[in-house]
């Protein structure tokens, strides 16, 4: 089974609450029990350093918000185990502290539509895909509403978690 969990904080990246301390541990006890379960979360400026530039870069391109063309990439990072996934868009994500902002929705749909429309790019397919509070709910929403029609999408099922 191929899961992949999306969340907006993990630790030991990032932390504000229970969020983080379970995208950090779930994952690492579903893959110590055969499941390759990866993480994908936003690449905050406030990732340390040395973890940040630890990170493999795998992709640059143009993910489109609205009207607008934005810049997104993808690094990744192997920790216990665990890959883990982070989507790069410096305007979004690199501020000081992770939520609070007048475009939080913007951001997070940003971040969203990211993760399904860079699956193609990582080395990864998943069967389920978990997504993580608020942060990520539009996940779900935008399988359904932009990806039914390309058959590399119709299989995965989703979980929502709150």
């Amino acid at each position: 089974m191929k899961v992949l969990y999306v969340a907006s904080e993990a630790v030991p990246f990032v932390k504000t609450g229970g969020l983080a301390d379970v995208a950090g541990s779930l994952p690492a006890a579903l893959v110590k029990d055969g499941v390759d379960c990866r993480v994908i979360l936003p690449k905050y400026g406030a990732i340390a350093e040395d973890i940040r530039s630890s990170m493999e870069h795998i992709y640059d391109g143009i993910l489109n918000v609205a009207w607008r063309d934005k810049f997104v990439g993808i690094d990744k990072y192997v920790l216990n185990g665990v890959t883990f996934y982070f989507v790069d868009n410096e305007e979004y994500f690199n501020r000081d502290g992770f939520y609070g902002y007048p475009d939080d929705a913007e951001r997070f749909s940003f971040f969203s539509r990211a993760v399904l429309n860079l699956l193609p790019a990582l080395d990864f397919w998943p069967d389920i895909i978990h997504s993580n509070d608020w942060h990520a709910a539009l996940v779900n929403v935008f399988l359904h509403l932009e990806h039914m029609d390309d058959p590399r999408y119709t299989g995965i099922r989703t979980l929502f978690t709150i």
